[in-house]
């Protein structure tokens, strides 16, 4: 039985696009067996990868360094947020100890003793505190640490009922004649510094003794220091020593 016209003119239109699809086939095959078109159209090729690969590098190297950029300020902004909260503590916990102060010299007999004698015989018997102190002044007192096996004594800190008195022994020590008796007797009378500010206190103090700076102290649990040219300045981060070494 043979097809009908309709038939007939869907098959032969199917069998032209065969033919033709075999053909160019044929004919790509063919040319991609020639050196000269490989030579043309492999370059092409692969140059096109390494640009889209290269583009798509890119795209993520840069989002890569937008993520970096971000961590890195959140991390300067919780580093600068850590250093003002630590900033705070070490002031209060300096205003914790704006009554006490630390007496380096006096010296540590072999059996306990009261230390409250002791500060007062130098306070006011040898420095002249005016108006003297008496044991209603003095919270408490003891030494620092364990007892020593070089010989040395102790430290002994004070903590006095009020700032008025532990004022008026800090503006004894200051006389002329106070200074010469804590010299002789090698007796040393500071603020009790926080850790931070005995820090500063101390790398300021290698700053005067390498030239960088002319004079460093405590007062009121603050720590100063007097430059070349005379000025003073007040120290609160190690990064205000910091501008002296380099200078």
């Amino acid at each position: 039985m043979g097809l009908t016209v309709k038939e007939k003119e869907e098959v032969i239109p199917n069998l032209i696009d065969a033919r033709i699809k075999a053909t160019i086939e044929a004919a790509l095959v063919t040319a991609l067996k020639q050196s000269d078109v490989l030579a043309t159209i492999v370059p092409t090729i692969v140059s096109a990868v390494k640009e889209s690969v290269r583009s798509s590098i890119q795209d993520e190297l840069k989002k890569l360094q937008d993520q970096l950029v971000q961590q890195e300020r959140k991390c300067t902004s919780l580093q600068e947020a850590y250093n003002n909260l630590e900033a705070k503590y070490n002031d209060l916990e300096q205003y914790s100890r704006r009554n006490c102060i630390v007496i380096s010299g006096i010296p540590e007999p072999p059996v306990e003793e009261g230390t409250d004698n002791a500060v007062m015989e130098l306070v006011n018997n040898k420095l002249k505190c005016d108006p003297p102190i008496n044991n209603q002044h003095i919270d408490r007192s003891h030494r620092l640490g364990k007892p020593r096996t070089d010989g040395k004594p102790r430290p002994v800190i004070v903590k006095f009922v009020s700032y008025r008195q532990k004022s008026a022994v800090m503006r004894a020590k200051t006389k002329v004649d106070a200074r010469d008796v804590l010299r002789k007797d090698k007796m040393y009378i500071n603020d009790n510094l926080t850790k931070g500010n005995m820090q500063l206190l101390k790398e300021a103090r290698s700053l005067v003794k390498s030239n960088h700076l002319n004079q460093s102290w405590s007062y009121d649990g603050k720590i100063f220091v007097k430059t070349l040219n005379g000025e003073r300045q007040m120290i609160f981060k190690q990064a205000d020593l910091d501008i002296f070494r380099s200078a």
